[in-house]
């Protein structure tokens, strides 16, 4: 399409060519729009990785809250925590409170037993023998039992409970450690 001005100079009229642009050529066209599809298509994936990891830690959050409920109750009913995972689960499957419940990680489900499905009594990552025994705790909840005056054979008066994720690391928020803990500061 060719276009037209006037040109006003002292009252003479003379109309002149202008020379246009045609536009982007179809080349030019078609490597923007893939260039912009890569750069959907990786946004759209690194969208559905992080959402779908923050399901996972989610559903771990979940299970601490669970875990932290039922150390609730084994403190009702013997006025202290349980110094490990197999003094709660021996009382809470005999009071029937032993639930079966789903690791995020390994979709495996079951009670708080020897097969340490979805808790586990906690071991820090820094530990000497946590590199051989790494993968028991994909996706657990450890429970890490705090005695009164930190000596070993005193009663349980505290806890915390940190997840593990899908590399046995433990989960984060803030750039600190997310816990539950049964917030007793005595």
């Amino acid at each position: 399409m060719v276009r037209y001005f006037i040109l006003t100079k002292s009252m003479n009229y003379k109309v002149k060519k202008l020379k246009t642009n045609s536009g982007m050529t179809m080349i030019e066209l078609m490597s923007v729009v893939v260039i912009i599809g890569i750069l959907v298509s990786i946004g759209i994936a690194n969208y559905f990785v992080s959402t779908k990891q923050r399901a996972l830690e989610a559903s771990l959050q979940t299970n601490m809250r669970t875990l932290q409920i039922m150390l609730e109750t084994y403190k009702v009913d013997w006025s202290e925590y349980p110094f490990n995972l197999a003094e709660l689960a021996q009382e809470a499957t005999n009071k029937k409170y032993n639930k079966s419940i789903s690791n995020p990680y390994t979709t495996k489900s079951g009670i708080i037993d020897s097969n340490n499905i979805w808790a586990i009594d906690f071991l820090y990552t820094t530990d000497a023998t946590f590199p051989a025994n790494k993968d028991k705790y994909i996706g657990r909840v450890g429970y890490q039992a705090i005695h009164k005056d930190n000596i070993a054979v005193n009663p349980v008066h505290k806890y915390y409970l940190l997840g593990y994720d899908d590399k046995s690391e433990l989960i984060s928020r803030n750039n600190d450690y997310y816990r539950v803990t049964s917030g007793s500061e005595n």
